[in-house]
């Protein structure tokens, strides 16, 4: 699997024989079980993954309820980068929504890669622009559509997350409860019929 990586890697960059040995040498594939935290709220990130297979959910708690962020599905970096990067307690949790297998690179083999290997910087920046665009695609939803919208994009341009996790969580993700989720859905497919 640890290929599958230095494949997504190449896809930016072409890597040398001695980069790609390192990777292999130091990077480990870990099955993680459905519901399994990699991370918990409080914990300092020392680690951050490539999802192989799976899914991976964000989420905050607020007085003991989940509000969920976000989900990382295959060929996807996670991480809680502000603990990662500043070695300080995370303030939310990455756990799995599926069984999944992913690529654990450590805070040691991070930073030593990026020190061997110049190119990592770049690709560690391509990486970070990714997420934050995809961030702030995520923000610019929650300003300018209204709940319904945003599942009806979801929709049309995610539709694996409706199948792959749980209702509840879906709800939280678009910031309304489960009940008005599924008032929602009926809505849409009453509009569909129509």
């Amino acid at each position: 699997m640890i290929d599958e990586l230095i494949k997504y890697f190449e896809s930016y960059v072409p890597l040398e024989n001695q980069e790609k040995d390192f990777i292999r040498e130091n990077i480990e594939v870990r099955e993680v079980a459905k519901n399994a935290f990699l991370l918990r709220e409080g914990e300092i990130s020392t680690e951050f993954f490539f999802v192989f297979k799976g899914g991976i959910r964000l989420f905050y708690t607020n007085n003991t309820i989940e509000k969920t962020a976000f989900f990382y599905f295959e060929n996807t970096f996670v991480s809680s980068y502000e603990s990662f990067t500043k070695q300080q307690p995370a303030k939310h949790n990455l756990q799995a929504v599926e069984d999944s297998t992913v690529a654990v690179i450590s805070f040691q083999v991070a930073y030593r890669i990026i020190e061997l290997f110049p190119k990592f910087e770049f690709l560690a920046r391509m990486m970070m622009e990714e997420e934050l665009i995809v961030y702030q695609e995520i923000i610019s939803s929650f300003v300018t559509l209204s709940v319904e919208e945003r599942y009806i994009k979801m929709l049309k341009s995610n539709n694996q997350i409706l199948n792959r996790i749980p209702q509840h969580q879906l709800a939280t993700y678009l910031g309304v409860t489960a009940e008005t989720l599924s008032r929602i859905r009926k809505r849409i497919i009453s509009k569909d019929i129509s």
